[in-house]
C-alpha cells in the first residue's frame, strides 16, 4: 500500500511481467493463480503485464485495471521456426521491454520482474526486491555492462541459471535481451530458453554485449518435491517469497488433493472461491508437455 511507499521510493518504478502462450495458458488458471498471488500474498498493487496469444475475450474483465493485457504480434510469433514448439513462447521472454515501452503513459516503470506463471508469490514482493538489491544491486546496482540478474539453477552443472524470475532495467537491460534472442534465433534446434543462455554466458568477455548476473536462490524460491514437504510449508504457515510447483520435475510426485490444499493456502482462497474452482485443479501437467521446460 502507499505507506509502504513512502518507505521505498522505488515501489512505484516496479512493475511485473508475466507470459501466457498456448492452449495450456488460454485453458487452464495459472495466470489467475499467479496474479491472485501477487496480489495478496505478494501485497503488490502496482503494473502487471500480460503478453499473451489467447483470443482478447478470454481475460476480458477478469482482473483489475492494474493488469495490462498485451496481445503478441502475429510477426513476433515463430510458428514453426523452432524445434521445440515451446521456444517461440520463451523467445517472447526476450521482447518483454519492447512491448512494455509500447504502452503509453509508463515513464516511471524502471524495474520490470519477470516470472513465469506456474510461480505463485508466498510473501511481501516489495521485501524480495529490496533484499535482492541490498544483495546484488538489483535496482541500485551500477554494472559497467547491461545487465539482467537470474536466480542460478536448481542443476547448476547443466544450466547455470533459472530464467523462470529474471530482474531487468527497463532503459539498460535491452541489449541483453536481444542477444538473447539473436542466440535463439541462431539455434533454431535448441529445446531449453536456458541452454540459449549458457552460450550467451560464454562469449568471451571482451566481447560481451551484456552480463548475466547470477543470484543464489536459496533464501528466495522454493520448489516443493514432495507431499511431506507441502505438508511442512502448510504447518509452517509461512512461504518463502517465490514458489515453484507447477512445473517442477517432482510435480507428478505430489498428490492432487494435497497441492490443492497447499494452493488455496498460498492464494488465501475463501471458501466460496475453492467452491467456484475459478483457481482451477490443473496441476500437475502431463509428462509429455512438460518435456523441453
Amino acid at each position: 500500500g502507499n505507506n509502504d511507499e513512502i518507505h521505498d521510493p522505488n515501489a512505484p518504478k516496479r512493475a511485473i511481467a508475466l507470459i501466457s502462450f498456448g492452449e495450456m495458458a488460454a485453458e487452464g488458471t495459472l495466470l489467475e493463480r499467479c496474479i491472485l498471488s501477487i496480489r495478496r500474498r505478494g501485497e503488490f498493487d502496482g503494473k502487471v503485464f500480460v503478453i499473451t496469444d489467447a483470443p482478447k475475450e478470454r481475460y476480458d474483465g477478469q482482473f483489475d485495471e492494474n493488469v495490462f493485457v498485451l496481445r503478441a504480434k502475429e510477426e513476433d510469433i515463430l510458428y514453426n521456426y523452432f524445434d521445440s514448439p515451446r521456444m517461440k513462447y520463451k523467445r517472447f521472454k526476450t521482447l518483454l521491454i519492447d512491448y512494455i515501452s509500447d504502452v503509453p503513459g509508463l515513464d516511471d516503470i524502471e524495474f520490470i520482474y519477470y516470472m513465469d506463471i506456474d510461480s505463485m508469490f508466498g510473501s511481501s514482493f516489495a521485501e524480495l526486491a529490496r533484499d535482492l538489491d541490498e544483495k546484488y544491486g538489483t535496482e541500485s546496482g551500477t554494472q559497467p555492462l547491461p545487465t539482467i540478474y537470474m536466480f542460478r539453477g536448481t542443476q547448476t552443472s547443466k544450466f547455470p541459471l533459472n530464467s523462470g524470475f529474471i530482474v531487468m532495467n527497463r532503459f539498460t537491460s535491452k541489449p541483453c535481451l536481444d542477444k538473447w534472442r539473436e542466440e535463439m534465433d541462431q539455434h533454431p534446434d535448441a529445446y531449453f530458453d536456458q541452454s540459449i543462455l549458457n552460450k550467451v554466458l560464454n562469449i568471451k568477455y571482451d566481447d560481451r554485449a551484456c552480463y548475466m548476473f547470477p543470484m543464489n536462490h536459496a533464501k528466495y524460491v522454493t520448489y516443493p518435491e514432495s507431499d511431506r514437504k507441502l505438508r511442512a510449508y502448510l504447518n509452517l504457515g509461512k512461504f518463502s517469497p517465490m514458489i515453484h510447483i507447477f512445473n517442477s520435475c517432482y510435480a507428478s510426485q505430489i498428490s492432487e488433493e494435497i497441492t490443492e490444499e497447499f494452493v488455496a493456502n498460498v492464494l488465501q482462497l475463501t471458501e466460496e472461491e475453492k467452491a467456484q474452482h475459478k483457481y482451477g485443479k490443473e496441476i500437475i501437467r502431463p509428462k509429455a508437455e512438460r518435456r523441453g521446460h
